[in-house]
């Protein structure tokens, strides 16, 4: 991994310990399995009829003001990608870097393994501009640090000053969870501390990783916040009265969630979301919880999808390369 000034060196063929190999199949099946398990038991009392009403009763407002959280999180996304391409290779460009988000970050999500399937289409499309395999794996590295760092901010913040609320929801005790906010909390600031006073780069399994500056790692915190603060605003949008909760503490409840997808490896955390989140608020009906991620995937990955694939088409037609594989 290189953050700052790609000062990668390659290498050496090292194959996965023979235990993980082994056990992370069972680890992502079991994960899915307790997500369906959880699933069931709270859609046994779901009328259907119900989640369809809740979502016609959304106003326009909300879905508007989804949708704007939507594409300004995608715009920040696409942003920081050209931040990356230039620390990567020195190039200034911005509509290319966010025409490659737009379609690599929605179509990855959707497939599943985003890292990989992203990874996949980012080097499809920027071979095409003249990106080493190196310049392209490191933008790849750089885009995922914002909402790391964001994520990790956002959750601490959260535990910390809203312990009571988000205790009911993880079922931790009040003390566990300020515990767990200030170790957080500790574990952020380490990460600020370090890339002030170190410019030295260090070794991690035969890969010589340099930090980022500090400046960039402030410019990565401050993107990866807002990109984090839109994605769970547009579900607090869609959340019904009964939630009952201030956006703050909701954010980490979102986080954790939408982490558990990730992890998942399911495509768009399919099941896994949803059952995290009904684990998490009991209180709040599961028609209407359901409603409101059916609401929050439609703006936030169905319709960026679509878009996607109407670029990917676009790029594939237009693209000389295209040409001449249809040739």
């Amino acid at each position: 991994m290189c953050l700052s000034k790609l000062a990668c060196a390659p290498a050496p063929d090292r194959p996965f310990p023979t235990g993980v190999k082994k056990w992370a199949p069972l680890l992502w099946l079991a994960m899915i399995g307790a997500a369906g398990w959880v699933l069931s038991q709270r859609l046994r009392a779901v009328d259907f009829a119900d989640v369809a009403t809740q979502l016609r009763a959304l106003p326009g407002s909300a879905m508007l003001a989804g949708a704007a959280c939507s594409a300004a999180c995608y715009l920040l996304v696409g942003i920081y990608e050209g931040v990356a391409v230039r620390i990567a290779t020195g190039r200034r460009a911005v509509l290319q870097p966010l025409a490659v988000a737009l379609i690599a970050n929605p179509i990855g999500r959707a497939v599943g393994a985003a890292m990989v399937s992203s990874g996949a289409l980012r080097y499809r499309m920027y071979s095409t501009l003249g990106m080493s395999a190196r310049q392209i794996g490191a933008v790849i590295l750089l885009i995922m640090m914002p909402y790391l760092i964001g994520v990790g901010w956002l959750i601490d913040l959260s535990l910390l000053f809203n312990a009571e609320q988000a205790g009911r929801a993880l079922r931790l005790s009040t003390v566990v969870v300020t515990a767990l906010a200030i170790v957080g909390l500790v574990k952020d600031i380490g990460w600020l501390v370090l890339v002030a006073n170190r410019s030295a780069p260090f070794t991690l399994r035969g890969m010589v990783i340099a930090l980022p500056t500090l400046g960039h790692t402030l410019i990565q915190t401050a993107f990866g916040i807002a990109q984090v603060s839109l994605l769970s605003g547009i579900l607090y949008l869609f959340m019904p009265t009964e939630l009952n909760m201030s956006w703050l503490p909701f954010v980490a409840i979102y986080c954790t969630a939408f982490i558990a997808g990730q992890i998942s490896n399911v495509p768009a955390g399919l099941g896994v979301l949803e059952a995290a989140l009904l684990l998490m608020l009991p209180h709040v009906p599961p028609a209407k919880l359901l409603g409101a991620t059916l609401a929050y995937r439609a703006v936030f990955e169905v319709a960026p999808l679509l878009l996607a694939i109407v670029l990917l088409v676009t790029f594939e037609t237009l693209h000389p390369a295209g040409a001449v594989r249809r040739r």
